[in-house]
């Protein structure tokens, strides 16, 4: 076990919740209003659109997932790519907003004495998703209401300490 205390479910979601909105902000010049956030989300969810993955292993172990509507992750990467978009380019996108989303995460981790690494980031589209990990610590989630877009981005963050 690690020295240092891990971090608690409020301490991860102030990490993610200042990060979306930056990394909305910096990549697509959006604003994204925070919603309330959940510590103790269930341990699963379902939705139907695209999510992005990035897995934590090391010190912190655990994934981000983003969950983009299929009309919000099409805004987004049209403002990225400043006009129409294909199917790839928009999973791109959800792929490298995931990415840096859980890399300033991953980054805020090592401060706190977790050293931890990144997997190459993943994406799944349909209907019916179901987002779910059996084992872990902390399980958060929020939503994101993005200017132009009424559906939500839903980050959850499973993670465990060693």
């Amino acid at each position: 076990m690690s020295a240092t205390k891990e971090p608690s479910g409020e301490t991860v979601l102030q990490i993610i919740n200042h990060f979306t909105p930056m990394v909305l902000e910096t990549m697509a010049g959006l604003t994204a209003i925070t919603g309330e956030g959940n510590i103790a989300a269930p341990m699963a969810f379902d939705f139907n659109g695209i999510a992005g993955s990035v897995s934590l292993s090391g010190h912190a172990c655990g994934v981000v997932y983003t969950a983009f509507p299929n009309e919000l992750a099409k805004m987004i990467a049209g403002k990225i790519f400043g006009g129409p978009v294909s199917d790839q380019d928009v999973s791109d996108v959800v792929s490298e907003l995931t990415n840096m989303i859980a890399g300033n995460f991953k980054s805020q981790l090592c401060d706190l004495g977790f050293n931890c690494t990144l997997s190459i980031p993943s994406v799944v589209i349909g209907d019916q998703i179901n987002i779910a990990t059996m084992t872990a610590t902390v399980s958060v989630r929020n939503e994101y209401i993005v200017e132009g877009c009424q559906a939500p981005l839903v980050v959850q963050t499973f993670a465990f300490f060693d």
